[in-house]
């Protein structure tokens, strides 16, 4: 695991507060018990204040539930903070996917520049991954389906939490160079 910084200790602590707010309380879709892993899985998601249980959650993105989850595990598994507090909660590591392993490729990633022109752009700045991805989910809601997002995002982690995130939502990653992303809102 990389080290540790005091960045991830206050997204730990953040995440820590979260799961202890959320886990055994009613989901907000099916009002089934969370768990601390759905309330882990909502946070890779960025549905920090509104945790899902897993089927909900897939049925919302409509994903195979089995398919996000491991997309989930091997999201959660490259990050030290999620990775701890998932440790911590569950009493096991997220074992289910190898964190070297390469990221599943229903998306095209292209290292060129990109010939496309984007319908709007956003500068994320340097927000960090749970509120990147908040908003990024709200501006691609307010866009038409194909729509194309242009987003500036300086975070150091983006260029795996960006891939990680349209994998998990089945938005396209149409091009990527830190810090430009252009993402094709789902249809």
């Amino acid at each position: 695991m990389a080290l540790w910084t005091e960045q991830d200790q206050l997204k730990f602590d953040e995440i820590v507060s979260q799961l202890r707010n959320w886990t055994a309380k009613p989901c907000l879709a099916c009002n089934s018990q969370l768990l601390a892993e759905d309330v882990l899985y909502s946070n890779a998601l960025g549905f920090k204040n509104c945790p899902k249980c897993l089927s909900c959650l897939a049925k919302g993105l409509e994903r195979n539930q089995a398919d996000l989850k491991a997309t989930l595990i091997q999201h959660i598994r490259r990050r030290p903070c999620l990775c701890k507090a998932f440790e911590l909660s569950t009493g096991t590591q997220p074992i289910e996917l190898d964190c070297n392993s390469n990221p599943p490729n229903n998306f095209a990633v292209s290292s060129t520049d990109s010939p496309h022109i984007a319908d709007c752009a956003w500068d994320a700045g340097d927000l960090g991954c749970g509120d990147l991805v908040l908003l990024l989910r709200g501006k691609l809601r307010a866009m038409l389906p194909g729509e194309l997002i242009q987003v500036t995002a300086l975070d150091p982690g983006a260029p795996e939490d960006i891939p990680a995130w349209c994998n998990m939502t089945g938005n396209r990653l149409v091009f990527q160079r830190h810090p430009l992303y252009l993402i094709q809102n789902k249809e």
